[in-house]
């Protein structure tokens, strides 16, 4: 079956049916029944020329049957057993996929930098921990060819700033961004509640800052977990009042000003003076 009649509604209920499937939210189910859709992972996934795909929730195989052309090796990976069945069988024709029922985070991937690259459609729930298993993982795998919520993938394509996030700087700080294509809700079946957007990340050879990534972090999410504060009051959140001051002054910066205005220099500046910073002998309260 060709992957455009996998977009035809009627034979996308037929084969969950068929194969017991109720469309999950938890599982963030939703069917891509755009062909043109499939056209744009097509076009994204061609340019990269992967010489393996790693797709993360396969469903019924529409984008599997697309992949499979585009790289020597395609291992789709199906957390529902029921769809991971049908699929083995259905695809048991094209030598190139290997399909694993197993929860993508579980998935090690091989030590393959150059050639390895992720494909998928990403339910909002496991969006955050997905992301975090690539970045984890970023010394074996090129990038990814993603579908997001749109909310989501325009927050990470925006950060660090005041429309940005925690996740979305954990992304920027080693990978490009590409916000491709956005995706109505319409283009799924069921249709989800929001809209979804089509971008890439290619991971770079190095991280956008130069300190320890324990303290970078700690800055981050201190400051866009409260991000209607000014950066002082933000900081003190976490850090005591004493240690706020020395920081913000060796780091040169205003602690009146908002932190999700900080750029990646002015991030590791304040991560690099925290981690010099002398701490006092006795907790002060923030």
């Amino acid at each position: 079956m060709p992957p455009e009649a996998l977009t035809d509604r009627g034979v996308v209920r037929r084969m969950l049916h068929e194969s017991g499937v109720h469309p999950s939210k938890r599982l963030g189910q939703n069917f891509i029944v755009e062909p043109a859709v499939l056209d744009a992972f097509r076009a994204a996934v061609s340019e990269v020329k992967a010489r393996r795909i790693v797709e993360i929730g396969p469903g019924l195989g529409a984008v599997t049957q697309v992949l499979a052309p585009l790289a020597p090796e395609v291992v789709a990976i199906e957390i529902d057993g029921r769809l991971a069945n049908m699929l083995q069988r259905r695809l048991a024709g094209l030598p190139s996929v290997t399909v694993l029922h197993q929860d993508a985070l579980d998935y090690v991937f091989p030590d393959d930098h150059d050639g390895t690259w992720v494909v998928g459609s990403i339910p909002y729930s496991i969006t955050a921990p997905i992301l975090q298993h690539l970045v984890t993982h970023r010394r074996s795998i090129a990038g990814a060819v993603l579908l997001l919520q749109r909310e989501v993938a325009e927050k990470i394509a925006a950060s660090p700033g005041p429309t940005g996030s925690a996740l979305g700087v954990l992304v920027q700080a080693y990978s490009d961004v590409e916000l491709l294509r956005r995706v109505s809700r319409g283009s799924f079946y069921p249709s989800p509640d929001v809209d979804s957007t089509l971008w890439t990340m290619r991971f770079l050879e190095g991280a956008r800052f130069a300190c320890d990534p324990g303290t970078f972090f700690t800055i981050v999410r201190a400051i866009y977990g409260a991000r209607r504060k000014m950066l002082r009051a933000a900081l003190r959140l976490v850090l005591p009042r004493a240690v706020v001051g020395e920081i913000l002054d060796a780091a040169r910066l205003d602690g009146s000003i908002r932190g999700e205005t900080l750029d990646f220099a002015e991030l590791s500046r304040l991560a690099d003076a925290l981690e010099r910073a002398e701490w006092p002998t006795e907790s002060t309260n923030p």
